[in-house]
């Protein structure tokens, strides 16, 4: 090998094993450390909670993936629970005007906030 060679294999291997470190560190679908009730100050991307009545449920035409509309301190939120993280069973556990507390990650979509859930655990009925 070259030696040209040899650097680019050893950028590439460093490159896949941070990334398998990576990988590792923040496995998707898990929800861990510091997770804060969602206020006015809370950034897209931080892990959040609310806590309130379910105002409305649906699931979505294509998909079926469960969207609830959550009343938060007098605000709604919505939350979006992807098909592969238990939305069918959450829908069939949860009805309109249930007392929930929810975890995910803050997000946006068309412009409104919304928490998306990143396992059926993270959706507790109160």
């Amino acid at each position: 090998m070259e030696k040209e060679e040899k650097i680019i294999a050893i950028l590439l291997a460093m490159a896949i094993l941070s990334l398998a470190v990576a990988y590792f560190i923040y496995i998707p679908g898990e929800l861990s450390g510091n997770i804060e009730p969602l206020s006015d100050s809370t950034t897209l991307g931080e892990k959040v909670f609310v806590e309130g009545p379910v105002l409305n449920k649906k699931m979505t035409y294509s998909g079926d993936h469960l969207i609830l509309k959550v009343d938060h301190e007098g605000e709604m939120i919505t939350v979006f629970v992807p098909n592969n993280k238990g939305a069918k069973d959450i829908d069939k556990e949860l009805a309109v005007n249930d007392m929930v507390h929810i975890a995910g990650i803050l997000d946006e979509y068309e412009g409104e906030l919304e928490i998306i859930v990143k396992d059926k655990k993270d959706i507790e009925k109160l």
